[in-house]
C-alpha cells in the first residue's frame, strides 16, 4: 500500500504536495505555484478578526459560524491551526527558493521550445561540423553554440594531420568535443580516441561531451543501450561511449609511458595538451592509428624543443593553426595588462607559452616524469582538506575560528616524525599546507671483500637478506682480524610520505597561522618552511613572536625562506658556497625523487599535474621557473629545506653532495687514511642507478 500511496498524486492533497504552505496552490499540470484565491480570503479574514482582538478560540468559532474550510475541505479548525493559518501571508524560504527555480527551469523550456520552432532542423548526419554543432550542441549559458571565426576554420580542416599552438582561453575544448561527438554520430562503426597527458585534463573534455548529453536528449537517445538497460557509458577503468550506430570513443590519459594506448586501434585521435606527452607515450600513441587515420593535436607550447611535440610544428607534414589568447572576443586591454604584470612582461616563457601560443624561450622540465612516477603510491593515510574563507566568515572571534578550523581539519594526537611545508602567497591566491611523515626502513649491510671491490651487492633496503647479505649486527660480530677483512656498504633509505594537504582559499593570515598552530599540535613536527612572500611574512612574525604561540616554541623548527634569495651551504673544508634558494630547494627534490624517498598518494592527480608541467628556463645564466601551476610543488620546496636545515651537518665528509642513492661506505676496524683512499678509488662504484 505504501509503494501505490507514493505513486498515486490524487492521495497527496488537494495541491499535489503534502509540504505546499496554506494559501498556494499547482498549476500548469504541477510545474508552477501560485496563490489560492480563496484560502488566501481565508487567510485574510483570519487577519482581520486578530486585529479586530478576538483570541484564536474565538476566530475559531467565527470560522465554525461562517462555514470557512480548511485545506481537507472541513471545519475541523483548531486554535494552532488558525496561528499558522495568520502567517501564511509568505512562503517560507524553503518554498520560496522551490518557486524561484521551477519559475526559472518554465522560461528556460518555454524559450527553449520558442527557439527550437524558429530554428531550422539540423539533421544527425549533416556533414559539416560547424552546422552539425550550432545545431545540436550548446554553450554553458544555455544558447546556442556559436563558434569564434577561427574555430570554424579548424573544423572545416579537412587535414590528415593537424596540430595546434595555442594560448589559454581560446575553445580548444569546445571544437575538439564538437569533432568528436559529430565524428561518432555521422559515422557507422568509427572508432576514436581523446586523449591527454594527464587525467585532469581529459576530465574536462568529458565534462563538457556529458554537459551536451544533458542539454539535449536527442544527443542522448543516440548513446547505445546494454543488456540491463543502462547507456553503454563506461566510466571504470578508462571511460567509453558506444554509440547507437556502432561507433566507440576512447577516453584514456597518456600517463608516463603510455601504457592505457597499447592494444587500441582507431580511426580518429584527438590529442590535448600533447606538449606534456612523454616520448614513450608519443610512440605507443601513434601505433594506434589506423593506416589512412587522422589525427589532431591541441596544445599550449612549453618551450621544450627535444620533444616529438615541437618536432610536429616544425613538419611541413602537418598543418599549423596559431591561436593566441587574443583571439577570444572577450580580450581587453585590462586583461592583457594584468596577465603582462603576473607573467612579467612579453619576454618571459609565461607570456609567451601560455598566452602568445609560441614556443619562446627555450625551457625545461623541473622534474623527470619517470623518477615522479616511481615514487607515486596508494596511500591509505593520506587526506585532503579544502577549507574556504566562506567556511570561516561567521566566526567572530579567535576562539571560534580556532575552533571551526580544528572541526574541518579533524586531527587528532600523532607519533613519529613529521616535517610541514607551506606556501602561502596572497590572500586571493591558492594556499598550500603539506604535512609529511618520515620512515626509515631496515638497514642492510651487504657483505664484501675489501680486495675484490667487485664483489659488492646492492640490494634495496626494506626486504630480506638473500643468499650471501647479512645483518650489520652479525657482520660487527664476525672475526675482524681474519686476512680477507670484511667492509660494508650500508644502504639506509628513508621515505617521506605525504600525509595531509590543507588546501586553502581566500583565508587570512591570522587564520592561516592558526592552522599552522592546530597542526603543529597534532603533529609536533620537526621542521617547519614557509613561503616568506605574501602572507608568508606576517604568518612566520605571528608564529615566532605573539604570545599566544609561545608555548609550542616555534623558534628553531619554523624557517621562512625567501624564494628569490641566496642560501649558505656548508662545505667539507669548512667553507661556505653560495646557491640561489629556489634552484637549492628544487634540487633536494630532484634528488629525493631520483632516490625515491618522496611518496606521494596516485588518487590526487593535481599534484602529479604540477610537478610533470613545471618547467624552467635559462635567462642570462639564472634558472627562471614557471608560475602559476606551482603552490603544491612551492610547498614541498619549503619543506625539503626546512628538513635539511635541521641536519647539524648537511654534507657528510665521506659523502659527495647528494648522490642518485645514498651509500655511505663504512670499516670496521680499519684506520681511517686508508678508508678515505678505498673510497676515493672506489666511490664511483656506488653510483648506482636503478
Amino acid at each position: 500500500m505504501h509503494k501505490k500511496t507514493r505513486k498515486k498524486p490524487h492521495y497527496r492533497g488537494k495541491s499535489g504536495c503534502i509540504n505546499l504552505p496554506y494559501g498556494w496552490k499547482w498549476t500548469e499540470g504541477n510545474k508552477t505555484i501560485v496563490k489560492d484565491p480563496q484560502e488566501q480570503k481565508n487567510i485574510a479574514l483570519g487577519r482581520q478578526l486578530r486585529h479586530k482582538g478576538l483570541s484564536l478560540s474565538q476566530i475559531k468559532a467565527q470560522f465554525d459560524a461562517r462555514n470557512v474550510l480548511n485545506r481537507a475541505q472541513d471545519a475541523s479548525w483548531t486554535p494552532e491551526s488558525i496561528r499558522i493559518l495568520l502567517t501564511r501571508d509568505v512562503l517560507t524560504p524553503k518554498w520560496q527558493l522551490r518557486k524561484d527555480r521551477m519559475d526559472a527551469r518554465l522560461r528556460t523550456e518555454k524559450k527553449t521550445k520558442r527557439e527550437a520552432r524558429r530554428a531550422p532542423v539540423v539533421a544527425l548526419d549533416e556533414p559539416d561540423p560547424v552546422k552539425w554543432g550550432q545545431g545540436h550542441l550548446a554553450n554553458r549559458d544555455g544558447a546556442k553554440r556559436a563558434y569564434w571565426p577561427h574555430q570554424i576554420d579548424d573544423l572545416r580542416a579537412d587535414d590528415d594531420n593537424v596540430i595546434h599552438l595555442d594560448g589559454r582561453d581560446v575553445g580548444k575544448t569546445a571544437d575538439l568535443s564538437t569533432l568528436a561527438l559529430h565524428y561518432a554520430l555521422t559515422t557507422e562503426k568509427g572508432t576514436g580516441l581523446v586523449a591527454a597527458a594527464l587525467n585532469g585534463q581529459l576530465l574536462s573534455i568529458l565534462e563538457e561531451i556529458e554537459f551536451q548529453f544533458e542539454r539535449n536528449p536527442v544527443l542522448h537517445e543516440c548513446v547505445a543501450v546494454g543488456k540491463n538497460g543502462h547507456r553503454k557509458f563506461q566510466r571504470l577503468p578508462y571511460p567509453r561511449i558506444e554509440f547507437q550506430n556502432g561507433s566507440v570513443l576512447y577516453f584514456r590519459p597518456a600517463g608516463t609511458y603510455g601504457e592505457s594506448f597499447r592494444s587500441l586501434h582507431v580511426d580518429r585521435i584527438w590529442v590535448d595538451e600533447g606538449a606534456w606527452l612523454s616520448e614513450e607515450a608519443w610512440r605507443a600513441l601513434r601505433q594506434c592509428l589506423r593506416a589512412g587515420g587522422k589525427m589532431r593535436v591541441y596544445s599550449t607550447p612549453n618551450g621544450l624543443r627535444n620533444t616529438t611535440y615541437y618536432r610536429l610544428t616544425e613538419s611541413a607534414r602537418w598543418r599549423v593553426f596559431r591561436w593566441p589568447s587574443w583571439l577570444n572576443p572577450s580580450w581587453t586591454h585590462e586583461r592583457e595588462a594584468d596577465l603582462l604584470e603576473f607573467y612579467g612582461g612579453r619576454g618571459s616563457a609565461g607570456w609567451q607559452h601560455e598566452v602568445a601560443g609560441e614556443h619562446g624561450a627555450v625551457s625545461y622540465g623541473a622534474f623527470l616524469p619517470e623518477c615522479f612516477e616511481r615514487c607515486v603510491r596508494d596511500l591509505l593515510e593520506y587526506r585532503k582538506v579544502t577549507i574556504t574563507g566562506q567556511e570561516l566568515a561567521d566566526c567572530s572571534n579567535e576562539e571560534q575560528s580556532a575552533m571551526r578550523l580544528e572541526m574541518l581539519l579533524g586531527l587528532g594526537l600523532q607519533s613519529g616524525t613529521f616535517w610541514v611545508g607551506g606556501d602561502l602567497g596572497y590572500t586571493r591566491d591558492p594556499m598550500e599546507l603539506l604535512v609529511f611523515r618520515e620512515m626509515d626502513e631496515v638497514d642492510v649491510v651487504d657483505a664484501v671483500d675489501a680486495v675484490d671491490p667487485s664483489s659488492l651487492k646492492v640490494r634495496r633496503a626494506g626486504g630480506r637478506p638473500e643468499e650471501g647479505q647479512i645483518t650489520k649486527d652479525k657482520l660487527q660480530r664476525t672475526n675482524k682480524g681474519e686476512a680477507n677483512r670484511q667492509s660494508a656498504i650500508c644502504n639506509r633509505k628513508s621515505e617521506i610520505r605525504l600525509v595531509l594537504r590543507v588546501h586553502m582559499e581566500a583565508v587570512s593570515y591570522p587564520q592561516i597561522a592558526q592552522c599552522i598552530g592546530i597542526l603543529d599540535a597534532a603533529y609536533s613536527p620537526a621542521g617547519i618552511g614557509l613561503d616568506n612572500g605574501g602572507n608568508g611574512v606576517a604568518v612566520v612574525q605571528e608564529l615566532l613572536t605573539l604570545d599566544k604561540y609561545r608555548p609550542r616554541a616555534f623558534s628553531g623548527r619554523l624557517h621562512g625562506f625567501d624564494f628569490g634569495g641566496v642560501t649558505q651551504i656548508p662545505l667539507p673544508d669548512g667553507s661556505d658556497a653560495r646557491k640561489r634558494t629556489k634552484e637549492l630547494m628544487t634540487s633536494l627534490i630532484n634528488g629525493a625523487l631520483q632516490r625515491r624517498e618522496l611518496v606521494f598518494p596516485a588518487e590526487d592527480r593535481e599534484i602529479a599535474d604540477q610537478f610533470l608541467t613545471q618547467t624552467y628556463t635559462l635567462s642570462n645564466g639564472i634558472v627562471v621557473y614557471s608560475k602559476g601551476n606551482d603552490h603544491v610543488i612551492d610547498a614541498v620546496r619549503c619543506m625539503m629545506l626546512a628538513r635539511e636545515k635541521s641536519k647539524q651537518d648537511w654534507f657528510d665528509d665521506r659523502t659527495p653532495a647528494r648522490p642518485p642513492l645514498p651509500l655511505m661506505f663504512e670499516t670496521f676496524g680499519g684506520e681511517e687514511e686508508r678508508e678515505r683512499e678505498y673510497w676515493s678509488e672506489h666511490r664511483m662504484r656506488f653510483f648506482i642507478r636503478e
